[in-house]
């Protein structure tokens, strides 16, 4: 591990930040970041680090305070708004204290707090505020986790660290710990102070009188840890699978399990496959079943995890049906696993906890890799990451001796600890839910017009969502522009509708990077017209069928295969048009396959109503979007006799309407469970073209 430290970056920092909130809490930041962008040291959340430092409170009092890292706050972004400042001397009182519950700690740590709007500090800040260093860093990293979650981990550490090493036996982060570190600070040695404390099964502290000193010490220990695992084992010896497993099986099994986890939860979830060659050389071990159910590498990852994993074995290329009863009764002693783990450490503990979800955050499949859940997308990823981790910490502690981490009971401290459910409250943000939350959209022509707009409207909505479109430019433009306000919960996917293999390759996109597929706006058209009597005309209507109706098929066909392999029904909406039923002069080739598509959404309303999927569609009408360009609104106006303007808003309300109007009768229908089969017309009022 190498320091990466940078004078001038660091001055750069301090030029951005030390005139208002000080050198000390400048540099705090820059280290900081340091040590949460390498994920062999943190990983979402995890670590803390501080800074004492002094200031001058309002009534111009100077006091000596404690920047400490703010509870569920990121240290790879974190800003000098995430260190709230606590008055030190209450704190290293507080560290004297024989005992004191959670909620006296969170009391006294929020009371001395200068700016109490600040985030709460960390659960380690008393620990942090014992220490007698100006500067304190704190990670999780693979290589010190791999050492401690072995056997005889206080020799290994003086082995590895040197006698003055402060190695604290487990306790669990808190009040307990910032007490137990007391003690063994006092009673070191006099003139023996300590260059490193390592926490037994949980992570490593160093420190120093600059940000510097602190992280390089940081560095250099966990360097130590790295060198001493490869004496005893090569660390690039770690298994790879040569070959990957083949890309069908991975978007065969994610919709199944999405669909087997919703009927078993009565709620919908988002998965994320996770396929590193060393990861899926991991789920080939002939110990899997065993050595993935000790436990997580470090207690904080539970509320992440959970305390295991669950396996499932393969094989994964046979009958689908006995494939998904395998999956279902996998899932279902899972929970009855969960369930008996929460009883009897509830008893063990002599607690009285409401009892969590029982449903897997990491799901292993035999030589595949995993399948990570959470409620968003995002929450997906940081379970895979963690896992990646444990399986990498896993790999090398049981390589040399045999992975041991903390015993279960211990995870369920942390995994039902308030403090823990509060910092993954606040990472998850708060708010109302969306109507679509956790569902997963896809959307053809999305990268401009009706398409864009439906997008916009089904994120805003909470959904997850695959833009679909066969501009590659324009789509990347605005999938990148989404993907910013929206983190996590788009991606696209370049697809030329009247290609069934690129259609598919959509719908599993939102397998692959989603799990599945609740919600299809189909809406990718064009606007051809001309007499159907002439050359040209029966030319354009041939073209037509073929995006206007065809290509609704093909994404129809895709979508489907994905939401029955769910089977938690689904819903496809169309865009057809006023033009179905209310076909205008020489607009023929776009009428004719309007009509073909509305007959189109019926019949899948009757074929597909017994597995619970819908079909609906929205007929729009004069929608200024491209589809109006070259000319073609200039020469729709002209033949109904009135100006362009006009032509837009010639309706019964004498109201143009908007791509937005359109999109929230999509988001209305996505979510409308008891409607299939049904026109809903958005076109301002045209009594021609009211449905019949």
């Amino acid at each position: 591990m190498q320091s990466h430290y940078d004078p001038a970056e660091a001055q750069r920092t301090l030029d951005r930040y030390a005139r208002e909130h000080g050198e000390d809490l400048a540099l705090r930041v820059y280290t900081s970041r340091l040590l949460g962008s390498d994920p062999a040291l943190v990983l979402h959340g995890g670590g803390n680090t501080s800074v004492k430092s002094r200031v001058t409170e309002l009534l111009g009092d100077v006091t000596d305070v404690l920047f400490v890292k703010g509870s569920g706050s990121d240290l790879a972004s974190i800003e000098p708004r995430g260190f709230p400042a606590c008055r030190l001397a209450h704190l290293r009182r507080c560290c004297e204290r024989p005992s004191m519950t959670d909620e006296e700690m969170v009391a006294q740590l929020r009371g001395q707090m200068i700016d109490p709007s600040s985030p709460t500090p960390s659960v380690e800040a008393l620990l942090h505020a014992y220490l007698p260093a100006k500067f304190i860093d704190h990670t999780h990293a693979d290589a010190v986790l791999a050492v401690v979650d072995q056997p005889d981990s206080a020799a290994r550490a003086r082995d590895i660290w040197g006698p003055r090493v402060l190695f604290v036996p487990y306790v669990m982060p808190g009040f307990g710990l910032a007490r137990r570190v007391a003690e063994l600070w006092r009673g070191r040695p006099k003139g023996d102070e300590p260059t490193v404390m390592i926490l037994d099964k949980h992570g490593i502290f160093t420190w120093g009188a600059t940000a510097k000193e602190s992280y390089e010490r940081m560095i250099e220990a966990v360097s130590a840890a790295e060198e001493w695992l490869r004496d005893r084992h090569e660390a690039s010896s770690r298994r790879t699978m040569s070959v990957p497993p083949a890309r069908e099986l991975y978007t065969l099994l994610a919709p199944i399990v999405r669909g087997a986890l919703a009927r078993a939860s009565g709620t919908p979830w988002i998965l994320a496959w996770r396929n590193d060659l060393e990861l899926v050389a991991f789920t080939d071990r002939d110990d899997l079943g065993e050595i993935s159910q000790i436990g997580c590498a470090t207690p904080d990852h539970v509320i992440r995890t959970k305390a295991i994993p669950l396996v499932i074995r393969g094989p994964f290329d046979g009958d689908p049906l006995a494939i998904r009863a395998r999956i279902e009764a996998s899932i279902a002693s899972y929970a009855d696993g969960y369930h008996d783990y929460f009883h009897l450490a509830s008893a063990a503990r002599k607690v009285t906890k409401k009892e969590l979800d029982p449903w897997p955050r990491v799901i292993l499949f035999e030589g595949l890799g995993a399948l990570t859940v959470g409620k968003t997308r995002v929450d997906a990823d940081i379970a895979g990451d963690i896992y990646e981790h444990t399986a990498r910490v896993i790999d090398e502690a049981s390589a040399i001796s045999e992975y041991q981490p903390v015993p279960v009971l211990d995870l369920f401290d942390v995994e039902y600890w308030s403090l823990e459910q509060a910092k993954l409250a606040k990472s998850a943000g708060s708010g109302d839910a969306g109507p679509l939350d956790r569902r997963v959209a896809l959307v053809t022509g999305a990268a401009a017009g009706i398409g864009l707009a439906v997008s916009r409207a089904l994120l805003a909505a909470g959904a997850h969502v695959v833009l679909a479109d066969r501009n590659a430019a324009a789509l990347e433009k605005i999938a990148a522009e989404l993907a910013l306000r929206y983190p996590g919960r788009v991606v696209h996917a370049v697809c030329d509708v009247t290609s069934f293999v690129e259609a598919r390759k959509a719908a599993a996109m939102a397998s692959d990077r989603f799990g599945g597929l609740d919600v299809v706006v189909s809406n990718a058209g064009t606007a051809p017209s001309g007499a159907l009597h002439t050359t040209s005309g029966d030319g354009a209507l041939r073209e037509s069928l073929e995006v206007n109706l065809l290509g609704h098929q093909n994404i129809a066909r895709a979508a489907t295969e994905v939401m029955l392999a769910q089977d938690t029904g689904g819903v496809l909406l169309f865009n057809a048009s006023k033009s179905a039923f209310n076909p205008g002069p020489d607009f023929g080739p776009y009428a004719v396959a309007k009509a073909a598509l509305v007959a189109l959404m019926k019949q899948y309303a009757i074929d597909l109503a017994p597995r619970g999927v819908r079909s609906n569609a929205v007929n729009a009408d004069r929608i200024r979007t491209d589809l109006f360009g070259g000319g073609l609104a200039e020469a729709r106006a002209k033949a109904r006799g009135v100006p362009v303007d006009e032509y837009f808003r010639a309706n019964l309300l004498h109201r143009e309407t908007t791509v937005d109007d359109v999109a929230r009768a999509f988001v209305y229908l996505a979510t409308a469970e008891a409607t299939t089969g049904c026109v809903v017309t958005v076109d301002g009022g045209n009594a021609a073209a009211f449905p019949r």
